[in-house]
């Protein structure tokens, strides 16, 4: 009887009380908003490309602009893995570093406002930026997978929501050409700071850590757990790393040249942005369709992601080939335009939950990992993608973005592939050492996820020493 009080007692402690559940929910919502509006701005920056580009013509080029919308980005990404491991070496002090992250942001809109010329944004614009970014991105990863870790219900809806930067674009593609057109760039610039500073400043006020986890800074610091991880998922990561860039050299050098690639024969800057716009909604719309299935049915996607995203991306690299063909027909364009987003938005979307399935690793690793992969193929883009534009007049654009597209689909198609060979290799081993489990009474391990082969064969391989030293007692 006391122990059936006890046990009670535990389950009363252990469960979550109702008012942190509604902080939690509140943390995810403002880590939303503030991946929304970062998001919003990487992939709106193509309207200021278009309007520079107008303006400084003689003085600097479209791969160069190019650079500068990517390399802010770039930067931001890349850094991830070294913020977070900063973030976790300093105590999980959210709320100072997204303050100082905050600070940072309006400190690049401010200066980026008053450059003499482009050139010196890479300096204001890329360095103050790309600091902000990378503190708030990782600040908002490390919160929302404390507090929505992988055995919460809501995992998938919650990773989901904090890779939604495609869900703004809607609104911040007519935003800026708006703001440009009637303010000028400067003005633009020094409007978007305000915004962004109050809207950043949202997470110094609701980022908190979990005060029940312990700290995990020494044994959980992304560069080295990286680094040390086992050799049989280096591939798996190796293929991952090549996805992230494909994903960004197209999803940027669409984003940040379908603007000026109509403005080459459109007055109005804002009916430029329209085919920028149609792709833009077209991420946005799986943004809104994953977030409803995630609510509806919690863990349906779990598990299925690669093959959403492998064959979406399979039909967006024909789409892109399709459309070299037909890039004179206006309303196939648009048509297309959507598709192409539509069909690139798995990827974006589920930048977080699909990095964790397809590398095997812990949320707080995988999410770094794949930023860093998006930051550099934002690097590599404009080589890939403005240059040959720019030279050949956006002559092959469409068809090399298409190639492109047809290399990620390898990449996941060999990534898919070896999952399931491990699995049924895994199956094997892993069948009969559960069947040895039971006969020593041994617990199981709990990390092991039901139904993911791959896992439990992990899992254990790290109890295996206690198992034969269990069988050779026995």
């Amino acid at each position: 009887m006391k122990q059936a009080c006890r046990s009670g007692a535990d389950l009363q402690e252990n469960r979550p009380q109702r008012p942190q559940q509604t902080w939690a929910w509140l943390i995810l919502a403002f880590a939303a908003i503030n991946v929304i509006f970062l998001g919003g701005k990487r992939r709106a920056f193509g309207v200021f490309v278009a309007q520079l580009h107008v303006e400084f013509n003689q003085t600097i080029t479209l791969a160069e602009l190019n650079w500068i919308g990517d390399s802010y980005a770039a930067f931001g990404y890349m850094t991830t893995t070294l913020s977070t491991s900063i973030i976790l070496a300093y105590g999980r002090r959210f709320q100072l570093f997204q303050l100082l992250g905050t600070l940072a942001i309006l400190l690049a809109c401010v200066t980026s406002a008053f450059v003499p010329n482009p050139h010196w944004l890479f300096l204001t614009h890329t360095l103050f930026h790309g600091i902000g970014s990378s503190l708030i991105l990782s600040v908002v990863g490390l919160v929302v997978n404390e507090h929505f870790d992988k055995q919460h219900p809501y995992h998938i809806l919650a990773t989901t929501l904090v890779s939604g930067g495609s869900i703004a674009s809607i609104l911040f593609v007519q935003l800026y050409a708006y703001l440009i057109e009637v303010y000028n760039w400067r003005n633009a610039f020094l409007i978007l700071g305000v915004i962004y500073f109050f809207v950043t400043l949202t997470g110094s006020c609701f980022f908190t850590k979990r005060e029940d986890l312990p700290p995990y800074a020494n044994d959980k610091k992304c560069l080295g757990a990286i680094w040390d991880v086992e050799r049989d998922k280096v591939p798996y990561l190796v293929l991952w790393f090549f996805d992230r860039i494909m994903t960004s050299i197209v999803t940027y050098g669409m984003l940040l040249n379908l603007a000026d690639y109509v403005r080459r024969r459109e007055a109005s800057l804002t009916k430029s942005s329209h085919l920028t716009l149609l792709f833009a909604s077209g991420e946005a719309s799986t943004y809104a369709i994953a977030a409803v299935i995630a609510v509806l049915t919690k863990n349906l996607l779990k598990n299925r992601l690669k093959y959403i995203l492998s064959s979406t991306t399979f039909v967006m690299s024909c789409s892109l080939i399709y459309w070299e063909v037909v890039a004179s027909n206006e309303t196939l364009s648009y048509f297309l335009a959507y598709l192409s987003g539509f069909c690139m938005g798995p990827s974006i979307t589920f930048l977080f939950p699909a990095g964790e399935e397809m590398t095997m690793l812990p949320g707080h690793l995988a999410y770094p990992f794949s930023l860093a992969g998006m930051g550099v193929g934002m690097a590599l883009s404009p080589s890939v993608t403005a240059m040959i534009a720019e030279r050949y007049e956006y002559r092959y654009f469409f068809v090399i973005q298409g190639f492109l597209m047809f290399f990620k689909f390898l990449a996941l198609l060999t990534a898919i592939i070896m999952q399931r060979l491990a699995a049924r290799s895994a199956a094997g081993v892993g069948g009969h050492k559960y069947e040895l489990v039971k006969q020593l009474d041994l617990p199981m391990p709990d990390e092991v996820e039901p139904g993911t082969a791959v896992a439990a064969a992990d899992a254990l391989r790290e109890r295996g020493s206690s198992i034969n030293s269990s069988t050779r007692n026995y």
